[in-house]
């Protein structure tokens, strides 16, 4: 190592040319560190399961888009890399929303002011729940518990919420809708499922939609503007695995019931703000 060292120090040509081949060398693997950490984001995938009479409507407000809506502007990889709650991220998502919407003669989606503050799963309640309102169906009235942790059941493994018999008679739910989606937050799920789930030849994100004829095209917007039979009461569970938010499912349930005990309600929502409107503190608890 010493007669090494003591011919490049005489040997200026070797030192520059060692130089040279080190500085190139580096470059490359900097190169080539940039390009594997610039990947592409992977491609959501939705499916849901819905009850017979889950989803019942003529009204022209709620029918289907006739092909699926590109989203402009593209907010994909900035929602997969940066996460759901990057400002980037939710300005592109709501963006392409409500671009989504106005196509149907929509107005837009205004979330609560207290929204990037929320969990996911309270933000994908919102979210849906605005998707209903701002089309005239009446809103889930909360988040309970005992379906918050089915829905959580469900994410974990990548899949729709179900319900067994005994549970629902529990419950009094006569009817019940279940969504899932492997996307980028509460936003870009709601995007998949209400203007991109039709079928596509280049691959529906819609797993249920594999041909133009599947009985599951649409039907993640089926479930979400569902009437629900106009049950007494309308409740909803949602959960989400790690990493947060890449799993997210969600049910919506009709019930008999009067009323459930909510961990989270619409009214509270509305008292931040949501679809533009405002209630009293004291409201929002009642």
């Amino acid at each position: 190592m010493t007669q090494r060292l003591q011919t490049l120090r005489t040997n200026p040509r070797q030192l520059l040319t060692l130089a040279i081949v080190l500085l190139s060398l580096t470059g490359f693997l900097a190169y080539s560190t940039t390009w594997n950490t610039v990947a592409a984001a992977p491609r959501p995938m939705t499916k849901a399961v819905a009850t017979s009479s889950a989803v019942h409507h003529t009204s022209k407000a709620l029918r289907d888009p006739r092909r699926n809506v590109s989203a402009s502007p593209d907010y994909l990889d900035f929602c997969a890399t940066k996460g759901s709650n990057n400002k980037t991220c939710l300005s592109r998502a709501l963006s392409a929303i409500n671009n989504a919407r106005a196509a149907e003669g929509i107005g837009p989606m205004i979330l609560p002011t207290n929204y990037v503050h929320m969990s996911i799963p309270r933000q994908t309640f919102v979210v849906t729940n605005l998707e209903r309102v701002d089309r005239g169906l009446r809103p889930f009235k909360g988040l309970t518990a005992k379906l918050n942790g089915n829905a959580h059941h469900a994410a974990a493994t990548n899949s729709d919420p179900t319900l067994i018999g005994a549970v629902m008679a529990l419950l009094g739910i006569r009817t019940y809708g279940s969504i899932w989606a492997g996307d980028f937050g509460p936003l870009a799920s709601d995007y998949d499922w209400m203007y991109n789930d039709g079928y596509s030849s280049n691959g529906s994100v819609n797993l249920d939609c594999r041909t133009p004829s599947s009985s599951g095209c649409w039907g993640h917007r089926h479930v979400i503007l569902g009437t629900y039979s106009s049950m007494r009461s309308l409740a909803a569970g949602v959960g989400t695995s790690k990493p947060v938010g890449s799993s997210i499912a969600e049910i919506f349930v009709g019930s008999t019931h009067a009323a459930f005990n909510y961990v989270y309600t619409w009214k509270q929502a509305l008292a931040y703000g949501a679809a533009g409107h405002k209630v009293t503190a004291s409201q929002a608890t009642a």
